[in-house]
C-alpha cells in the first residue's frame, strides 16, 4: 500500500490588545505598551493512509493542560486525527501576554483554527528532516563561568514542499529560552525566534515556519537568571542582539535545507504515554533558616543602598540578587513545609515519527543535559525533545548534579531529584514503541 503523505500547513495570530499584564518577568513593572512583531500559533497537519499527525508551535509563554485537553478533542472530533497525534508546544517567549481567564478564549479558538485550516488546506506533498549545529548562540546560564557549556547545538529541520517541490513551509526545533529582551520591555514580540523565522522566510518565502523550543530549562542568551529576575541592565538584551541571534539561527536553517532530502512516502506514528514523576521530598533549609537568611541579604542589600554613591553598579545589583534569591528560598521553603503536597505529579508524554524523525514530549523547563541523554540514547538518530509540551509540569527540571548545586532553578523547581532520571526512562520507552510499531 501507498504511504504517500499529505501536508497542510497555517498560521494565526494571537497577539493581545495592549494594555495586557506580561508574562515571565517578576521584576517588569508595567503592562504592554506596543506590538514589535505579532504572536502567532503555526500549525503542520500531516495525513497518511493509516494515520495523521499535528505539530502546533504557540508564541506564548505556556499551554494550560485543559485548554490543550479540550484543544485535542475539538479538532481530534473534527478531522479524526488522534488525540495522542497532536502535539502542542509553546515557545516560552516572556514578552507576550499571561494566559489570564480574560486572553484564553483567543488563544484557546486560535489553537483550534489554525489545526483546522491546516487539515483543510492538505495538498500531496513531500517531508524530509535533518539537523543541523550553529556555534555561539545559546549559552548555559548556570555554567557562564565554565565556558556557558554544555549546550545543543544542534537545528532539528522539517522541509515541507507540496509536490511539484515548492516550498510548503519549514519547521525548526533549537533549545534556547526566547529571552532576549527583559523586564523592561514592554513590547509585545516573539524574541529572537521572530527574526529567526523572518529571515528564514525571506529566502524561503511568504510560508508558515513553526519554531519549536527543546531542553531550554538552562539555556538563554547569555546571563544569569538572578540578575534578570531584579532588572539588572544587561548589555545583551537589546533588539539588535536579538536579531543577530535569530538571524544566525535562520542562517544555519537556509544553509542547512538544500541538503535535506524530501519523499512523498514516509512512515507516520504516534504514541503516548502516562508516567508519574516524583515531587520533593527534601528541602535543603528550613523555614527558619531560610527566613534569617532572607532577612540577613535584606540588611546587606540596605548597607549597600546605604552608601548612597555606589562605586560600581554591580555591587548593587549582586546584593539585589543575593537578595531575591534568599527570598525565593524562603518562599519555597514555606511552600515544602507547609502545602499540601502530592508525592508525584501525572505527566502525559508524546512521541510522533515523521518519517525518521522523532518528536517527544518534555514537561516544562528540562536542563539541556536531560535532552541529550534521550538523544544519546534514541534509537533515531534525528530526535527532538520538544519542551514546554507534555501535560503537566512542576517548573524547572533540573539535572542531579544540579540539585546538590542548588540555585534558582533548583530551589523554585517542585521535583525530586530523580525526575529527570525518570523522564529519560519513560521517554525512552516510548520512542522504542515507535520503533517496534
Amino acid at each position: 500500500m501507498s504511504r504517500a503523505i499529505k501536508i497542510g500547513l497555517a498560521e494565526a495570530t494571537i497577539t493581545p490588545p495592549l494594555g495586557v499584564r506580561m508574562a515571565g518577568f517578576a521584576a517588569r513593572k508595567g503592562v504592554a505598551q506596543g506590538v514589535h512583531d505579532d504572536l502567532h500559533v503555526r500549525a503542520l497537519v500531516v495525513e497518511g493512509p493509516e494515520t495523521s499527525l499535528a505539530i502546533l508551535g504557540a508564541a506564548i509563554i505556556g499551554l494550560p493542560r485543559d485548554m490543550v485537553e479540550e484543544v485535542r478533542r475539538t479538532v481530534a472530533g473534527q478531522t479524526g486525527i488522534p488525540e495522542r497525534n497532536i502535539l502542542m508546544a509553546a515557545t516560552h517567549t516572556h514578552s507576550g501576554p499571561v494566559v489570564s481567564d480574560d486572553y484564553r478564549p483567543l488563544l484557546r479558538d486560535q489553537c483550534v483554527a489554525v489545526l483546522l485550516s491546516a487539515w483543510e488546506r492538505r495538498t500531496p506533498g513531500r517531508l524530509g528532516a535533518g539537523t543541523t549545529e550553529v556555534d555561539d548562540v545559546s549559552r548555559n546560564r548556570r555554567r557562564l563561568d565554565y565556558g556557558a557549556l554544555p549546550v545543543d547545538p544542534e537545528i532539528g529541520i522539517l522541509r515541507l514542499e507540496d509536490s511539484a517541490g515548492r516550498p510548503l513551509g519549514v519547521l525548526f526545533h533549537y533549545s534556547c529560552h526566547p529571552t532576549v529582551m527583559g523586564p523592561d520591555n514592554l513590547m509585545i514580540t516573539q524574541d529572537w525566534p521572530y527574526y529567526a523565522i523572518r529571515r528564514i522566510r525571506q529566502e524561503v518565502g511568504d510560508v508558515p515556519v513553526i519554531y519549536l523550543n527543546g531542553a531550554e530549562g538552562d539555556q538563554n542568551p547569555g546571563y544569569r537568571s538572578e540578575l534578570s529576575a531584579v532588572g539588572a541592565p544587561i548589555p545583551i538584551r537589546v533588539w539588535e542582539f536579538a536579531e543577530k541571534m535569530g538571524t544566525r539561527v535562520g542562517d544555519a536553517v537556509l544553509a542547512a535545507l538544500p541538503g535535506i532530502g524530501t519523499r512523498a512516502e514516509c512512515a507516520l506514528r504516534g504514541v503516548s504515554g502516562h508516567v508519574d514523576l516524583p515531587l520533593r521530598d527534601t528541602f535543603p533549609i528550613t523555614i527558619e533558616q531560610a527566613e534569617r537568611a532572607a532577612k540577613e541579604a535584606r540588611e546587606r542589600l540596605a548597607a549597600v543602598e546605604a552608601q548612597g554613591e555606589i562605586p560600581s553598579p554591580v555591587l548593587l545589583h549582586k546584593a539585589q540578587a543575593e537578595a531575591f534569591m534568599a527570598d525565593l528560598t524562603a518562599s519555597r521553603a514555606r511552600w515544602f513545609y507547609t502545602a499540601d503536597r502530592g508525592r508525584s505529579i501525572d505527566v502525559e508524554l508524546q512521541s510522533l515519527l515523521l518519517d525518521d524523525a522523532v518528536f517527544t514530549t518534555f514537561p516544562g523547563e528540562v536542563f539541556v543535559e536531560i535532552g541529550l541523554a534521550v538523544k544519546e540514547r534514541s534509537p533515531f538518530a534525528k530526535t527532538f525533545p520538544v519542551g514546554l509540551s507534555a501535560l503537566g509540569s512542576a517548573g524547572y527540571m533540573p539535572t542531579r548534579a544540579a540539585f546538590a548545586e542548588g540555585d534558582y532553578e533548583v530551589y523554585a523547581s517542585g521535583y525530586r531529584e530523580d525526575a529527570g532520571d525518570k523522564l529519560v526512562e519513560a521517554t525512552l520507552g516510548l520512542i522504542e514503541q515507535l520503533r517496534a510499531a
